[in-house]
């Protein structure tokens, strides 16, 4: 029995003492390996970083196989010496390990001479990072200065000072390598400054033999040959004007009159320029007509284009802008054309149907447009005379919207709407100003089978007027008439008449006209409902000036057969 004890006190104290070793031996750290932080590096000339070895505390032993190429210290820094490769080996233990080390890349300029103009710097680069020293020999030519280091390369500025040469030569302090540019600085060339070239009659075109275009410039210093020169677009030399000696700062003046050296008239784009003691400066585009596409005029004020044809009226809207005359009749031989200009693309030039004194017609329009279209707030037509003009739809013969100022024109013709419901003889809708015209001729419209809500509108002059009518006499014979299908009490059926305006806007004003023509509106109810009581066909408003009037109506008068015709057929607007 003791014996049994014995041995299982035996047993118990080996367990526990197996049970303490394997404790002991879990709770020691794992041994990393040791090594290098980097077995390969790429160096610039002066460069240096610091190596390490990991996985343990202890010091080991630095060594370069190429120490003057690469140089390491005690500590494990690695500097790098001139250009080349080297096996920087710590040793510990007897055991080594290596880090390659390429020395690739020297202290050198982008450039070893530059040439710099008096007014200007430049700038050249220096490669290799690294502590840098600039020397320059004269420096009363340049100055340097340096930028900051962007990876291997650091920008320098050279500015000159005075003409002459000189040299700088930077030094790497970090290996006292150098290297040496050359700087040559020149004298500052001749230069011109121009004024904007301007044609000679206030166009916006030179057109040979319409006009001139006049040129300014001035030299920064002064040139003993100055030559102006025209360019063609591939720079070919078409035009040359020696200007001899010039002094400096004084304005030259002179004009061209777009013929080349031979004396051919040009035509297209063209660019000129100045060329003073061989340095040549460049001015702008010009643009030359060779002949006017109008046959006569520039397009100026003092130069307009002369319009003698439909084709020509038509050419009108690739010269938006200018200035036009009318000089001789122009016949539409009753032709379906479109308006000159919309809303997209309004008139903005000035058109005048008089020439040296001379009114001249347009006639025989036939179609579904106005002539005109829109007017602009820039737009000006004036002394235009229509006559024996036909519209077969809604509308209007002379414009749909005028935004500028229509003055002393003149419209005779006949519309007639049978659809739309809306017409006036010169103008659908005036914004702006109608002065001194005369309209004539017959406006009908009529609506059939009106089977809800329904207005018939028409003016003599303008439909709807938000601008200023002055001094216009209407003598046109207004016929308008609507045929009610089935009356639906219930619906509004009206007809406005204005011997100048249908509609006066709150903010139109209409004033010293005269209406001297007719004015006939009725609204015919079915056969079936004409005796009977209690039904109304529908309102008429009918009035000499205008047939609503919400705005300010003066100094009218009403010289038509119906005497009895008030100034406004309804509205809340003034009447004086």
């Amino acid at each position: 029995m003791r014996e049994c004890r014995k041995k299982t006190g035996v047993m118990l104290r080996l367990l526990l003492l197996l049970t303490v070793l394997f404790t002991a031996m879990d709770i020691q750290p794992v041994q990393a390996a040791v090594k290098l932080d980097r077995t390969a590096a790429s160096l610039c000339v002066g460069d240096s970083f610091k190596l390490k070895l990991t996985g343990t505390s202890k010091k080991p032993k630095w060594k370069s196989n190429a120490p003057k190429v690469v140089r390491v210290t005690s500590n494990g820094t690695v500097k790098a010496l001139k250009a080349g490769n080297a096996t920087v080996t710590a040793t510990l233990n007897k055991k080594n390990y290596n880090c390659k080390v390429y020395v690739n890349r020297t202290f050198k300029l982008d450039k070893t001479s530059i040439s710099i103009k008096k007014n200007g710097s430049v700038t050249a680069y220096l490669s290799v990072n690294g502590a840098v020293n600039a020397s320059i020999a004269d420096k009363k030519i340049c100055s340097v200065t340096f930028g900051k280091w962007e990876g291997d390369y650091m920008p320098l500025t050279i500015v000159p000072k005075k003409v002459g040469s000189t040299t700088i030569k930077f030094t790497n302090s970090a290996n006292n390598e150098s290297c040496t540019l050359k700087v040559k600085v020149k004298a500052l060339p001749v230069t011109a400054t121009f004024q904007t070239p301007v044609i000679s009659s206030g166009a916006d075109t030179l057109v040979v033999g319409e006009n001139t275009m006049n040129f300014a410039f001035q030299l920064d210093r002064k040139a003993n040959s100055v030559v102006f020169r025209v360019y063609d677009a591939n720079g070919a030399i078409v035009r040359e004007l020696p200007l001899g000696q010039v002094a400096a700062r004084r304005k030259i003046t002179f004009s061209w009159d777009g013929r080349d050296d031979s004396g051919m008239p040009l035509t297209g784009s063209y660019r000129y320029g100045v060329v003073a003691d061989g340095n040549r400066t460049m001015g702008g585009d010009i643009s030359v007509l060779g002949a006017s596409p109008f046959g006569k005029g520039d397009g100026s004020e003092s130069n307009p284009f002369c319009v003698s044809n439909l084709a020509e009226l038509y050419l009108i809207r690739d010269y938006n802008g200018a200035h036009f005359v009318q000089d001789a009749d122009i016949d539409f031989n009753y032709s379906v054309l479109a308006a000159l200009f919309d809303d997209e693309q309004p008139f903005t030039g000035t058109f005048d149907g008089k020439y040296e004194n001379v009114s001249h017609q347009m006639s025989n329009l036939f179609g579904y447009n106005s002539v005109f279209g829109t007017i602009g707030t820039e737009g000006t037509v004036k002394n235009v005379s229509l006559s024996n003009c036909v519209l077969n739809t809604a509308g209007s013969l002379f414009a749909m919207t005028n935004n500028g100022t229509i003055e002393s024109c003149s419209v005779n013709g006949n519309i007639l709407c049978n659809g739309g419901n809306q017409a006036a003889m010169l103008v659908m809708y005036n914004k702006g100003q109608i002065r001194s015209c005369n309209v004539s001729g017959k406006l009908t419209v009529n609506a059939t089978g009106v089977v809800s809500p329904s207005a018939l509108k028409v003016g003599g002059v303008a439909l709807n007027n938000a601008g200023t009518i002055v001094e216009c006499t209407s003598s046109v014979e207004i016929a308008q008439q609507m045929q009610i299908g089935t009356y639906i009490p219930t619906c509004s059926y009206e007809i406005y008449s204005g011997g100048i305006v249908a509609e006066n806007a709150a903010n139109g004003f209409v004033t010293q006209c005269t209406f001297t023509g007719t004015i006939n509106a009725q609204v015919i109810l079915p056969d079936i409902l004409k005796d009977t009581p209690g039904i109304e066909a529908g309102k008429i408003y009918s009035g000499y000036a205008a047939g609503s009037n919400l705005g300010y109506i003066s100094r009218c008068m009403n010289a038509s057969a119906g005497r009895d015709l008030p100034a406004q057929g309804t509205g809340t607007g003034m009447v004086q």
